[in-house]
């Protein structure tokens, strides 16, 4: 009997055994859920990150990007127009979540043969990401910022700009050099899978920001546009308004005003500075930019440029509200100053004009690149090109992106006018056309240049820290001791849970607050 026992004891240690080999053999490959997979395809984050980022430049172009570039002026709740900025989580926040995704594409293709596209695409988005986040803040954690998946690293340290423009540099040659001819990438709704459209992009975004440290590092700069331009057929870059890398909205997904009450929308309103620059030239860009005012009865357009009245930036609240352009005060307030233009209207701001799909997300456009061109041959950072003939190329295709997405809104009025305007007589002006001293044509370039930059997140703000064109006359109730901020502050969250590596980034850089130059801010 003793003997049975111990064989069957034996006997079931053995099945047992074998059992838990067998269980363990495939543990990981069984106990996945083939409905819920644990990580997300490529083509599946990749739409994602391009919205949400997208949605956030259009939004920052919107507060900040109007007001402190002074497109836009604010009739209530002036603070952000006083520069009265708060620490801010945009756009810290969204930036780093949206890395997360980046980095889960990045991690899955780079040592796959057949993700080569995707992992080129990862990197032109992390390099436009970290530009915009980099270029709001300053040192930002760039080296071990996503290393919380890998490596437990929920308290990153920050990486000096001058290395986080080196490694987006880096990457986005190195993205031109990935992408094949073989159109394989789903999921892309910036440019519907097409490869060479993207290689145009990593370079345009190259020569943007070699643009941005050509007063810091003018060798790097030099090398990377001669490098570019000398060589099109290696680096190919953005050859027309159709190239641009802009994100068109959807029904379903709308420009990202479409959906706003119409208050918030009415609080921001035409500034001055731009109703001045634009009417001194005569130009007609000013119907797509604004609305006439109401007090005028004109609708969404006047042929008569009077009709366009803006206000002064800076104002405090009771100023704002009780403006007026006249200076007769029974003349004053919202019905006698320009809302912005229908192509950012809102529906509950007007249900028969507005249009959610008419009005895209400029991250990049040609226009764009063209003055850039035109500032690197002026001041011979470039060999290639005339600096004449790429500024005209600017104007020309910053009044022809406006007239298609004016004829896609079916503003028929509006585009009449765009159509019919003497655009060579525009170009002939004594105050447009070039032919002055090298500071007179520079001074040109960045006022067209900031004029096409309209709605292009806060890039003409960036521009005017690099250059200080065109210039920027702080309000008359500005805070921040009446000095235009030339950063944004850190989040309060990042302060009190990353303190050691915030206060190292701070004693780096310099204090954390809206007057401390980032790095390539030398003017």
């Amino acid at each position: 009997m003793k003997n049975i026992h111990s064989r069957f004891t034996l006997f079931f240690g053995l099945f047992i055994l074998l059992l838990s080999v067998a269980c363990t053999k495939d543990f990981e490959e069984i106990n996945q859920n083939p409905n819920f997979p644990e990580q997300a395809a490529s083509e599946l984050l990749l739409p994602g990150v391009l919205r949400k980022m997208a949605y956030n430049w259009g939004n920052q172009g919107w507060e900040e990007g109007f007001t402190v570039a002074q497109y836009g002026a604010r009739l209530q709740f002036t603070s952000g127009d006083r520069y009265n900025w708060s620490p801010t989580n945009n756009p810290y926040f969204d930036a780093y979540d949206s890395m997360r995704d980046i980095e889960n594409i990045i991690r899955d293709t780079k040592d796959n043969p057949d993700g080569q596209n995707y992992y080129g695409v990862a990197l032109i988005i992390k390099s436009w990401i970290y530009s915009y986040l980099t270029d709001a803040y300053g040192d930002v954690p760039y080296l071990d910022a996503t290393k919380g998946l890998s490596d437990d690293n929920i308290t990153p340290s920050f990486t000096p700009q001058a290395e986080i423009y080196e490694g987006m540099l880096a990457d986005l040659k190195t993205a031109n050099g990935l992408l094949t001819g073989a159109n394989n990438i789903s999921g892309d709704i910036l440019y519907g899978g097409d490869v060479l459209k993207w290689r145009k992009f990593s370079n345009s975004l190259r020569l943007r920001l070699l643009m941005r440290i050509s007063e810091v590092d003018q060798a790097t700069a030099t090398a990377g546009m001669n490098e570019i331009t000398n060589d099109l057929a290696t680096y190919p870059i953005f050859e027309g308004n159709a190239d641009a890398a802009v994100l068109q909205w959807n029904s379903d997904n709308p420009q990202p005003k479409y959906d706003t009450r119409s208050g918030s929308f009415d609080e921001v309103r035409l500034s001055q500075t731009l109703e001045t620059r634009l009417k001194e030239l005569n130009d007609r860009r000013l119907v797509v930019y604004a609305q006439p005012t109401s007090n005028s009865e004109k609708g969404i357009y006047s042929e008569n440029l009077d009709d366009y009245v803006g206000m002064p930036n800076g104002l405090d609240d009771a100023k704002a509200l009780s403006y007026s352009p006249t200076g007769n005060p029974e003349e004053s307030g919202s019905n006698y100053i320009s809302r912005l233009g229908v192509l950012l209207t809102c529906r509950a701001c007007d249900v028969e004009n507005a249009s959610p799909t008419a009005s895209q997300t400029i991250i990049m456009d040609y226009a764009e690149l063209q003055f850039i061109l035109a500032e690197a041959r002026e001041r011979n950072l470039i060999a290639v090109g005339e600096t004449a003939a790429y500024y005209d190329n600017g104007i020309r295709a910053s009044f022809s992106y406006y007239l298609d997405r004016i004829t896609a809104g079916g503003w028929t009025e509006i585009g009449n006018d765009l159509q019919n305007f003497d655009l060579e007589g525009y170009l002939e002006q004594a105050d447009v056309s070039l032919g002055g001293s090298p500071d007179e044509n520079l001074q040109k370039i960045a006022l067209q240049k900031w004029i096409g930059l309209f709605y292009t997140g806060f890039e003409a703000w960036s521009d005017w820290r690099r250059t200080g064109m065109p210039e920027i006359v702080p309000g008359a109730d500005a805070a921040n001791g009446g000095v235009v901020p030339v950063r944004f502050q850190y989040p309060n969250e990042v302060k009190s849970t990353n303190q050691p590596n915030y206060e190292a980034a701070v004693s780096r850089q310099g204090p954390d607050g809206l007057n401390t130059k980032l790095w390539w801010d030398v003017d």
